[in-house]
């Protein structure tokens, strides 16, 4: 199977699977290998949240292998992390993709096994978003604007999901502000903010945090109603013709999507 991204992860999969060393070290050619041994990184919670801190992003393009080295759909990855029972390992880079195994865990820790749970359980929901239609939608910002699919008709749209209380929605307004003047020549593409909190408290706040995304008040039963949003910080990007491209919790796994999507409509 040839992914978007140009690799053939069919045939990646039998080169990796011949190639798999007992200490899980990879000779393959390949941008990058990574030598792993488990039992190092598992040995507590707090080594165990780095490294997947740092080299582990399953909101990102990947190739998911199974404990054999057999390519996993990731749909299928992301449910067998849900179980408690594997946490992913990367063990190369290649094209600039990078290629994570599933380990199965010898022995329980109950903080790894909630916290990956809770990881692939939130990004599992995001994917089956991907390719469906923003549902209908009419919204009115602070300053009285209105987006609805007349308004937006043609429009790439990144929606952020925030509220006041929530520290790190408003700890990445600054990169989401960077991202709007990143793009305010271009006007295809909408950065619409949903909060939870009351027009007034909105005000009040904006008074003192610059955030250039439009803000829309009084969102929080549409959100989880309508969009089943539950997790904070959460960003949904939109094509222009409405569909879900993305939804990610985070700006720096935003990015990459929103660049690949306006660089489709140039």
């Amino acid at each position: 199977m040839q992914s978007c991204s140009g690799v053939d992860n069919t045939k990646l999969s039998k080169e990796i699977k011949n190639d798999t060393t007992q200490n899980n070290s990879i000779s393959l050619s390949s941008d990058k290998n990574f030598s792993i041994n488990p039992e190092d990184i598992l040995m507590d919670f707090k080594t165990w949240y780095s490294y997947t801190y740092y080299n582990i992003d399953l909101a990102q393009d990947f190739i998911g292998l199974d404990p054999d080295s057999t390519e996993l759909p990731k749909p299928e990855f992301l449910k067998r992390l849900t179980t408690g029972n594997f946490i992913p390992f990367k063990i190369l880079i290649r094209n600039k993709v990078p290629v994570y195994r599933l380990y199965k865990l010898k022995k329980a820790d109950s903080a790894i096994q909630q916290t990956i749970e809770q990881l692939a359980s939130q990004e599992l929901s995001n994917d089956k978003m991907e390719g469906k239609e923003f549902t209908n939608f009419n919204l009115t910002d602070l300053n009285g604007n209105i987006y609805n699919k007349a308004t937006t008709d043609k429009k790439i749209i990144v929606v952020k999901c925030w509220f006041i209380k929530c520290v790190a929605c408003v700890k990445e307004f600054p990169e989401l502000n960077k991202l709007v003047d990143e793009y305010k020549q271009n006007s295809n593409v909408l950065f619409i903010s949903l909060a939870m909190d009351h027009k007034n408290e909105l005000k009040s706040f904006l008074t003192k945090n610059v955030f250039k995304f439009a803000v829309v008040p009084d969102k929080e039963k549409y959100m989880k109603d309508t969009l089943g949003i539950y997790s904070y910080p959460t960003l949904i990007l939109i094509s222009d013709n409405g569909k879900i491209v993305k939804i990610v919790n985070s700006v720096k796994d935003l990015i990459p999507f929103l660049k690949r999507e306006t660089g489709k409509a140039i």
